[in-house]
């Protein structure tokens, strides 16, 4: 079955709710996500006197009944702090499934050419497809992204948003990726990649490789503090460098970003000068307000892990791509790249140095 969720929400952190949502949806059993859209910013629906929403579209090929996906995002809407008090109401997250199709042999869809029904509920519970799916623009502008060519009712997808223009739904720049990050390090056979606080190798044409993926216009890096000290406590030029450490205690310099600081940031240099500029946050919900006003001010910039191991493991469940050089070698390592599982190879070529190997990883 190939399932279309509609995402919303009005309280709270909205944008990092929804995303954690998404990634909560990918991972249930059975379940492959497909696509999900770009956040929009919606007028409230029913009720009006509430807080403006950000809404989102999910489109998820599924081994589950609707019946059992429904009792998963009612699970994932508790998990996430949804209390169910006013009807139309306020609240830190709502999940609806609006429209299923599956082939005629029940079967999920997997091509334009199979013939395909629509899935149907009609029960207290759960009705399918949604009874309200044609009135909601904040429903459809987000279908119509992911899936542009769908037909509902018999006209494509684009005559129901306009019929329902008017509504009050932009498009956000609210960072919405589920999985925004990419990695990249140098490891040794067994995934080494330090010991004693430092890199195993320093290999110069994968320095000019870090250089060249890193050093793009508004790349961010993100490192932990051994990292940060390996690095001289220099912050690389020309990037947006974000250390993360608890023990660092780095001041808020006046003129520094002001707006972050009120979202949880321990320190800024609040240096833009287009040579180097530097962020310090505590932990991970600190890291991701920098990384969402980053995105505020500059969309569709990349952000960079760059070690060390700690931060890899923390930060690979909010990770899609991972680059890697391989050397074939094993010298003494105290720090190891995590395994990636969930991750699949999709490209090898062998580097000019003779036992070096560049991977690239994306997650399945």
């Amino acid at each position: 079955m190939n399932i279309r969720l509609s995402i919303g929400a009005n309280l709270g952190r909205r944008a990092a709710t929804l995303r954690e949502a998404i990634r909560r949806l990918a991972g249930l059993p059975g379940t492959r996500l497909l696509a999900a859209s770009s956040f929009y910013e919606t007028a409230p629906w029913g009720n009006l006197d509430q807080p403006p929403f950000l809404n989102g579209a999910v489109l998820l090929e599924t081994t589950l009944v609707p019946e059992a996906l429904l009792n998963e995002t009612q699970a994932i809407e508790q998990a996430l702090g949804r209390v169910r008090h006013e009807h139309w109401g306020a609240r830190t997250i709502d999940i609806d499934l609006v429209y299923a199709t599956e082939t005629a042999d029940g079967q999920a869809d997997s091509g334009e050419r199979q013939a395909t029904r629509i899935v149907r509920r009609d029960t207290p519970e759960l009705r399918l497809p949604h009874p309200y799916l044609l009135e909601r623009a904040f429903v459809l502008e987000p279908l119509r992204e992911i899936e542009p060519g769908l037909v509902l009712k018999g006209h494509p997808i684009a005559d129901w948003c306009e019929k329902n223009v008017g509504q009050g739904v932009e498009k956000s720049n609210e960072l919405a990726a589920p999985w925004p990050l990419q990695m990249i390090a140098c490891i040794s056979a067994d995934r080494g990649i330090g010991k004693d606080g430092k890199l195993l190798f320093h290999i110069p044409e994968d320095m000019a490789f870090f250089k060249a993926q890193t050093k793009t216009e508004g790349s961010v890096v993100i490192m932990g503090r051994k990292t940060w000290e390996s690095l001289g406590k220099k912050p690389l030029a020309g990037r947006v460098n974000v250390v993360v450490s608890r023990s660092i205690e780095a001041p808020l310099l006046e003129g520094g970003r002001a707006a972050i600081a009120a979202g949880g940031v321990v320190g800024s240099t609040g240096q833009t000068n287009g040579t180097s500029h530097l962020e310090y946050a505590s932990d991970i919900g600190q890291l991701s307000v920098i990384l969402e006003q980053l995105y505020r001010e500059r969309p569709h910039r990349p952000f960079w892990v760059i070690g060390g191991g700690t931060i890899y493991r923390q930060l690979l469940p909010y990770t899609r791509r991972i680059l890697l050089t391989e050397v074939a070698a094993t010298p003494p390592a105290d720090t190891f790249f995590p395994p990636l599982d969930g991750f699949a190879c999709i490209k090898k070529r062998p580097a000019k140095t003779p036992g070096v190997m560049f991977e690239e990883y994306i997650r399945k």
